[in-house]
């Protein structure tokens, strides 16, 4: 592609045309840079989804930072500060629905330095949009066209750790590359230095990982390099931990091939003919979930007089281990509670028998609540990354109840049955206000849902008989 079809493309972003305007009327000097340009030159399509949106990096001179201003006015938006600028990782950042706008200003005086300051060759390519040219680093154009993931300099990883992590998303993303060898080796002999990047940062690129194309791949190399163990230390009691005859792997191996089933569940229920609409956020509550789940393994190991191995209530103890992982990594309260609540449950549908009851299964739903099209799914990854002898011959049961599941979760009413009685009724039986009050409605609400309960009369008939004082 030359520079003049390059640029055609660009400007047909309606977003860099304004900006590109913009840039004109102030004379600024303002380069598009990095993942959006190489992307056009490998022909790979930007659209907004689930995987993050459209973004958009920026780059210019120091001196014209007071240009944010304008293109907040333009475009309607607000600039927040990320990073720090004595670590050179200061960024202007805006997000405005599906598009991320970040905007630094140059490393060093030229953008030629800048270039030669980013993290990868394959991102050291810049267009002004001030006069329509196109810059780029030594390499950046080859290693583009050859698929090679290369440090612009030796001390790429010196200069920003978490270009580690940025290197195995971009190799779990990018259809086709590879890491060069002496990156390989710079991940491999440097990874400690990861423990001084800000959570926050990690978490990010943790995301991008998860949200992949081959989110699997991503975890077993950071497996492979041991910067998961640094990340989270915890997961290494898992490592070579062996497990019952419903497993064929060690539950690091387990947990690592259930990354790579989660799409596989997904297709799974699309060809028996339910739809699934599942967010970003719901994408990462699944992987993260299946991460952790079985983290608890360790605490609770043991082994019967036959040699049979249990686990014996290891959810609790996985979400225990979960938890402060997640405060460490700064997740977000509602991430984190949706994580745990997948964690808590994983069990109950693996544990569901033939003969189960419809009822019980109403049950269950209207506990996990929206969440239930996520359980289902952690379960048919957590079984079809089992594979031992036990599991297999249980795969029609888990299978059937599955969709049993999904078919109930239609019905509304389920996990949103009208109030036949309320609070002031628990309270006229002599009860205080507190939470025993809000244990009775559920009890009551639960029987509503398992049909035992119709009416408001039968409902307070129930009420009177097992809750009088």
């Amino acid at each position: 592609m030359d520079e003049r079809e390059l640029a055609n493309k660009i400007l047909k972003d309606p977003n860099l045309l304004k900006l590109s305007g913009l840039a004109r009327e102030k004379y600024v000097s303002l380069f598009l840079v990095g993942g959006y340009i190489r992307d056009l030159l490998l022909n790979t399509p930007r659209s907004p989804g689930w995987q993050g949106g459209v973004d958009y990096d920026f780059s210019l001179p120091k001196e014209d930072l007071p240009f944010l201003s304008a293109i907040e006015e333009i475009f309607q938006i607000h600039f927040f500060k990320v990073g720090k600028e004595e670590a050179n990782t200061l960024t202007y950042r805006a997000i405005q629905g599906e598009i991320s706008i970040d905007i630094t200003s140059f490393q060093g005086k030229t953008i030629e330095e800048d270039l030669q300051r980013r993290d990868f060759t394959i991102n050291s390519i810049a267009f002004s949009l001030l006069d329509e040219k196109t810059h780029s680093s030594e390499r950046a154009l080859e290693d583009i066209e050859k698929r090679w993931i290369r440090m612009t300099s030796p001390s790429s990883i010196d200069q920003d750790p978490l270009r580690m992590l940025r290197a195995i998303r971009y190799l779990c993303s990018l259809e086709g590359f590879r890491l060069e060898e002496r990156l390989e080796k710079e991940i491999s002999s440097k990874k400690e230095l990861i423990r001084a990047v800000p959570s926050e940062r990690i978490k990010m690129e943790l995301d991008h990982i998860l949200l992949s194309s081959h989110p699997a791949t991503g975890m077993n190399y950071l497996y492979e390099t041991g910067l998961l163990f640094i990340l989270m230390e915890e997961l290494k009691g898992l490592e070579g931990l062996g497990q019952s005859e419903h497993h064929h792997l060690h539950v690091l191996g387990h947990i690592l091939l259930m990354m790579d089933k989660i799409r596989w569940a997904l297709h799974w229920v699309l060809q028996n003919g339910k739809r699934m609409n599942l967010t970003r956020e719901d994408y990462l509550t699944l992987y993260y979930a299946a991460l952790f789940h079985d983290l608890g393994k360790q605490d609770t190991y043991s082994q019967d007089e036959m040699g049979k191995v249990h686990f014996y209530q290891h959810e609790s103890f996985s979400c225990q281990r979960a938890g402060g992982m997640m405060e460490r990594l700064r997740f977000s309260n509602l991430m984190r509670d949706r994580v745990l609540r997948l964690i808590r449950h994983h069990m109950r549908i693996l544990n569901l028998s033939e003969e189960t009851k419809e009822t019980a299964l109403k049950r269950l739903i209207h506990q996990m609540g929206e969440e239930t099209p996520l359980l289902v799914l952690h379960t048919l990854a957590d079984k079809e990354a089992s594979r031992g002898i036990l599991s297999i011959q249980m795969d029609e049961v888990i299978e059937r109840n599955c969709l049993r599941i999904l078919k109930l979760f239609e019905e509304k009413e389920i996990l949103h049955p009208p109030f036949l009685i309320t609070g002031h009724d628990v309270m006229a039986l002599g009860y205080p206000p507190g939470p025993k009050v809000g244990e009775i409605l559920n009890d009551i609400r639960e029987k509503q849902v398992e049909g035992e309960i119709k009416t408001r009369e039968e409902a307070l008939e129930v009420l009177k008989n097992r809750f009088s004082t």
